[in-house]
């Protein structure tokens, strides 16, 4: 599975996602005091060893503020560390951009920024940029991962004289980084050479969304409750019968809008709601004989719902398409949080960002009624209404043949629902990625909310450390959070180059945790990331790549202009064949490249 190791290796290094939890002790815990290592207060750089308490839980002093509703860093007490995905932010002044490292081709020998797994001794791929938001004299210095850091591992960022002169400052702190430098001395990084130096603890944050999955594990699948069902003269193309409704979940969201949380970091059900449903049964199925259809999930993308896709005459997205050609009866809900009915949470978090948790609380919620669902489908009971009959009144699903597809939002939730045994055979992951705090300021969609945020916390170095802080809520619903349990099912991503909504560089970082390798012809070569020949056979699990031949974004943490790379790719005959061709059984996972001997493009469409 991990084929990236190998690659490491040749370049001494050999650190890898691990759901280990053990840490090596290491001599130099210390307290900077309240002027921080440089000067500027204990959250720079952040975060650091100066997060951990006496009894080993985060505590944040120096935070910066919400404008109204206080950052509810107690929802945090219950870590022992920070994110696989963490991004490390400190002001150094002087700061030479040219020297930093890009996400392209990481340099884990000579880094002039680098990450130290203190650990396992091993530097970790990363890159650095400054701040493109911080039009001041001192933008923000972040460094982040192109790997999930390891759970119970110490993590050291290492800033070279390369970058920057060694501050006054932190000449005073030597004395208290004597054994983390001698560590790196003795990875070949001089002690001289090291301008500033500091290490933080990393750990697993998935505890609240685990803990929620093992209280609904025993409830048994819902009925549902169709409240419209379309005649066939209403339905859109390729639709035998569709219909919406609702099923019961359980709900783990309090009256103040949050989960409701324990000491532990595990989550208590507060009651039961309702979530959406919605049913598409494709033409192509209507005569089929009684209990032979597939069941196909779907997730749909950011701010909108399953109607977009389902209910639609133009399918500019193809979801009808794969259920026609594939055979599928399609099944759906919204995926909480970032769905059309949650916007006005998005853009309250944006204009107060203390209301963060209600965010990170309903993607929660997303991932609870989405595998609800699914449990629905599996046991039966979902499907034992009359919506679900064909032309001779025929109940037409297989319940034992499940399947999920997802594009953008559904393809990212669709990974971390992967990670938790589903009883699905195969998952298709269409535009998806990982790491969302260093997601957020590149995509497209970014810019209104930022228009929102930057009045309300103008200081560009505060901004960035609540980015950072966010990865903590984010965590739960972040699939590089579960790097050591995606692709334990057959598991399709697909990858558009350019893509202005998903940065491609999180779509890798995620392939590259996991262990998958790329699917030959492919449009680029991510660093760390192998590539085979294809077709691969039944139960792979790999990357492939679709050009839209458009302009690739800026590289810096701005967001990115509509390019249409995200979306065009979805509407191509090659990308829906491979999907389709992936899904379908007995032979799932068996991934074929639908466009010749060249990569899929806009000009190169396939069949």
């Amino acid at each position: 599975m991990h084929s990236w190791i190998g690659v490491w290796s040749l370049l001494a290094c050999s650190g890898e996602t691990t759901t280990d939890t053990t840490t090596t002790t290491v001599t130099d815990d210390r307290t900077w005091g309240e002027d921080g290592p440089l000067g500027l207060g204990v959250a720079n750089p952040f975060p650091s060893m100066d997060n951990v308490g006496d009894d080993g839980h985060l505590v944040f002093e120096g935070m910066p503020e919400a404008p109204t509703t206080p950052v509810p860093v107690d929802t945090l007490a219950w870590r022992t560390g920070f994110s696989a995905a963490q991004t490390a932010v400190v002001q150094l002044d002087g700061v030479d951009p040219a020297a930093l490292p890009g996400f392209d081709e990481p340099d884990l020998t000579d880094g002039a920024v680098r990450l130290f797994d203190r650990t396992d001794a091993t530097f970790l791929p990363c890159f650095a940029e400054l701040d493109a938001a911080d039009d001041g004299p001192v933008p923000s210095l972040l460094v982040r991962p192109l790997v999930a850091l390891p759970y119970g591992h110490r993590i050291a960022v290492v800033v070279t004289s390369e970058v920057v002169a060694r501050p006054d400052s932190f000449d005073a702190t030597v004395p208290a980084t004597a054994a983390l430098l001698e560590e790196l001395a003795g990875a070949g990084v001089a002690a001289d050479d090291v301008a500033v130096t500091w290490d933080f603890p990393v750990d697993d944050g998935t505890r609240p969304l685990r803990s929620a999955l093992e209280q609904i594990a025993s409830t048994g699948g819902p009925s549902i409750d169709v409240v419209r069902q379309l005649g066939t003269d209403d339905v859109p193309p390729l639709t035998w019968r569709a219909a919406e409704g609702s099923y019961e979940v359980v709900d783990f969201i309090g009256a103040d809008g949050q989960l409701d949380l324990q000491p532990d970091g595990s989550v208590l059900a507060t009651g039961t709601d309702t979530a959406d449903l919605y049913v598409h049964i494709p033409t192509s199925v209507a005569d089929a004989p009684a209990g032979s259809v597939p069941v196909m999930v779907f997730g749909h993308g950011i701010f909108s719902n399953p109607g977009d896709y389902l209910a639609t005459e133009l399918d500019d997205n193809g979801v009808l398409t794969i259920a026609e050609e594939g055979g599928y009866i399609v099944v759906a809900t919204t995926w909480r949080g970032l769905t059309t009915n949650d916007l006005t949470v998005a853009v309250g978090v944006a204009s107060d960002f203390g209301k963060f948790p209600e965010l990170s609380s309903l993607l929660l919620q997303g991932q609870i009624n989405v595998r609800t669902l699914v449990d629905g489908v599996v046991a039966g009971n979902l499907l034992d209404h009359d919506v679900f009959e064909g032309s001779k009144g025929q109940r037409l699903p297989d319940p034992d043949n499940v399947v999920y597809y997802g594009i953008s939002l559904g393809g990212i939730g669709g990974a971390v629902f992967s990670a938790h045994e589903p009883p699905v055979e195969a998952v298709a992951l269409h535009v998806g990625g990982s790491m969302w705090s260093t997601m957020l300021e590149r995509s497209s969609n970014w810019s209104l909310f930022e228009t929102i945020m930057v009045p309300r916390v103008p200081v560009p170095r505060d901004r960035q450390i609540l980015y950072s802080l966010s990865q903590l809520w984010w965590d739960p619903a972040d699939p590089i959070s579960y790097t050591a349990d995606i692709g334990q099912i057959p598991t399709l991503m697909q990858e558009a180059i350019g893509d202005e909504q998903v940065p491609n560089l999180t779509t890798e970082a995620l392939v590259r945790s996991v262990g998958m390798a790329r699917m030959a012809p492919s449009v680029t070569s991510p660093w760390g990331i192998d590539e085979v020949a294809g077709p691969l056979p039944a139960g792979s699990s790999a990357l492939t790549q679709f050009d839209p031949e458009t302009a690739l974004p800026p590289a810096a943490n701005r967001p990115a202009p509509t390019s249409g790379a995200h979306s065009n790719p979805r509407q191509w005959t090659g990308a829906q064949q491979q999907v389709i061709e992936f899904l379908a059984g007995p032979d799932r996972g068996r991934v074929v490249h639908p466009c010749g001997a060249a990569p899929c493009s806009e000009s190169n469409q396939g069949s």
